[in-house]
């Protein structure tokens, strides 16, 4: 016996030993293999919610350079962005993803969407978007400021049958003027839908929109129709521009939430009809829009009565030239017209054409304030009041008085400045603050005066698309 050692102990056994130290290596290899590896640790789900972060060329590459993520490469729905890919290859590369790809397809996004390369490499791409059930898709059309003519860029007819869609948006393309039969489109499941640039005729818009049964939110961009017709059951959130608009009509929308109006360049008719939860409205201009409520037309004698009132919303903005008496009394029409508003924005416009001899100078302006006629919502609901564009004129300080002294419940009261021409001038942002100090408000607050460059048009329509913004309007 060893000294020292139980009698009862076995003796070490030299291959064992080595075994166990075999062992012990191999486990150490595995754990420092772990610790370099730690993302091929993780499930599936969260390494196909990581591939969606990256391009399709990124994605592909890690499939490529890592056998544990090959396979998730060919199972995770696919997520195709053409921005992510370099140039020259697009052409090839885009057709070869959609071809290859053996999933389903979660996002296709292509701001250049090549319809020759398309056609001409993978001819049944718009049928393989429906099958492979894409949830959402964007296709934009890369030649919109070419003369092209429409038949050039016409839609594919699939893409209106992909009932898996959640998101559509198209820009720049040409719809077939046949839509007005139901069975053309399929979209039973799409909540977004964007046409910016979209050739196509007002009776196959209105179709299209009907078509959509469980459509949340519509964005309709500098497009064709010349009398947009809203209807729709499902509908919350509506952002129309109305550049070409000569008619817009939001009839039988029992789910509206927000109607959001933009780039109106010229007059156009505005008819609000059955709208029992419209709480949101903007912008409307005094100096182009046609305002009708139901049958009634809005004028600058127009008085409040049942059926010339939506009592629903709560947040307005409107535009109006201060400096012309007769877009003032609009304005006073207007805002008879919505009695329980509670935020009100006001947008002042310049001088365009410049104020004529007949319109009220500055000096008489506090006069004709006086003459205008109260407004229920002004005296008695309006707790917060905000003006952009503020450029310091007379008339604008004579209307800032005339809320001081007429708003009984107001509580909020914002100047904003943006204007880059008086950012710069630091005499004439002092000069209105000071003007602006001496105003006595009725309910005893002050005014808060903001110096704020305007936000771009891009970065508007995404606050006002997101419900969750309680005030889209708002700086």
């Amino acid at each position: 016996n060893v000294p020292g050692q139980s009698p009862f102990q076995p003796k070490p056994n030299p291959r064992l030993a080595a075994m166990a130290d075999g062992t012990r290596s191999r486990v150490r290899r595995r754990r420092l293999a772990a610790g370099r590896n730690r993302l091929g640790a993780l499930p599936d789900d969260v390494l196909h919610h990581t591939l969606t972060y990256l391009s399709v060329t990124e994605a592909a590459s890690a499939a490529a350079l890592s056998s544990s993520w090959r396979h998730l490469w060919r199972s995770y729905p696919l997520v195709l962005e053409d921005k992510g890919i370099p140039e020259p290859a697009r052409d090839a590369l885009v057709p070869r993803v959609l071809a290859d790809h053996p999933g389903r397809f979660r996002s296709v996004i292509l701001y250049d969407c090549r319809l020759a390369s398309l056609n001409r490499e993978l001819p049944g791409w718009p049928r393989l978007l429906v099958d492979k059930s894409t949830q959402q898709l964007l296709l934009a059309h890369p030649d919109w400021t070419v003369n092209q003519p429409d038949s050039a860029r016409l839609l594919p007819a699939d893409i209106l049958r992909c009932g898996s869609l959640q998101e559509l948006s198209l820009d720049f393309w040409t719809f077939s003027t046949d839509l007005s039969r139901r069975a053309d489109i399929s979209l039973p499941q799409l909540q977004i839908l964007t046409l910016t640039r979209i050739v196509i005729g007002d009776r196959e818009l209105e179709c299209l929109i009907d078509a959509c049964p469980v459509l949340e939110s519509l964005r309709l961009t500098i497009n064709s129709p010349k009398h947009v017709r809203l209807r729709s059951k499902s509908l919350s959130c509506a952002l129309v521009g109305l550049s070409k608009v000569e008619e817009f009509t939001v009839v039988d929308t029992p789910l509206l939430q927000r109607l959001y109006l933009f780039q109106q360049f010229h007059g156009g008719a505005v008819r609000i009809a059955c709208v029992p939860n419209l709480r949101v409205l903007g912008y409307l201009d005094t100096r182009t829009h046609k305002l009708q409520i139901g049958d009634s037309v809005i004028r600058p004698d127009t008085m409040a009565s049942a059926r010339t009132v939506v009592p629903s919303v709560e947040i307005l903005a409107l535009a109006v030239n201060l400096g012309i008496s007769g877009e003032v009394k609009i304005l006073a029409s207007f805002l008879r017209c919505f009695p329980n508003v509670e935020t009100l924005h006001i947008e002042s416009a310049p001088h365009k054409p410049p104020v004529t001899s007949s319109e009220p100078s500055g000096e008489h302006h506090a006069r004709f304030y006086q003459e205008v006629s109260q407004v229920d919502c002004l005296r008695a609901h309006a707790k917060k009041m905000v003006i952009h564009d503020f450029r310091g004129d007379q008339n604008e300080f004579e209307f800032v008085k005339f809320i001081a002294k007429n708003a009984e419940e107001l509580q909020f009261f914002l100047v904003v400045v943006s204007d880059e021409g008086i950012l710069s001038s630091a005499d004439k942002v002092k000069e209105i603050k000071d003007e602006l100090q001496y105003v006595q408000f009725r309910t005893g607050i002050s005014a808060v005066f903001w110096e704020l460059p305007k936000a771009g048009i891009h970065y508007r329509l995404r606050r006002a698309a997101d419900l969750a913004i309680n005030d889209p309007f708002q700086c």
